[in-house]
């Protein structure tokens, strides 16, 4: 028998503080390193999270899809080399990381990717409106060890 999840409106898909502690514990217990050496949480700036959420409206998007990703050497040296926007430090070689990106209604099909093709760039050499979000704070280098989901 198949459910249909996700089908509510969104605004209240909170989870009990237990409930994540339980989760960050799993994923902990499922890294095959030792502590400190893998990427416990991300943080993102108010202004970039807000810019997002504008660009998500002003775009008329339906939502913000989360793409976990991870930094090699080539990928840090790439992103470092960019023209914009805060440089990725060495120690977050072979971090996992993640790209926030809008959705929209495309052809019928919601929660679609929604990129703008470089073709139509809005600003040459500099990002697209578009882009995926990036360059998040990583934990372990800044955590807050105090929280109840690092315990």
């Amino acid at each position: 028998m198949t459910q249909a999840f996700l089908t509510k409106d969104g605004k209240n898909n909170t989870i009990p503080v237990n409930i994540a502690q339980q989760m960050t514990e799993a994923f902990r217990k499922s890294q095959d390193t030792d502590k400190g050496t893998y990427t416990e949480a991300a943080w993102f700036p108010a202004a970039q999270m807000s810019s997002l959420i504008k660009k998500m409206i002003d775009l008329g998007g339906d939502g913000i899809r989360i793409y976990f990703g991870r930094y090699t050497s080539e990928i840090i040296d790439q992103i470092n080399k960019l023209e914009y926007g805060d440089k990725i430090p060495s120690t977050y070689l072979d971090m996992n990381t993640l790209l926030l990106v809008v959705t929209k209604l495309i052809d019928g099909k919601p929660r679609t990717d929604y990129f703008i093709d470089t073709d139509e760039a809005y600003n040459v050499g500099g990002p697209q409106p578009t882009d995926p979000e990036n360059r998040s704070a990583l934990c372990p280098q800044q955590c807050d060890d105090t929280s109840k989901l690092m315990l």
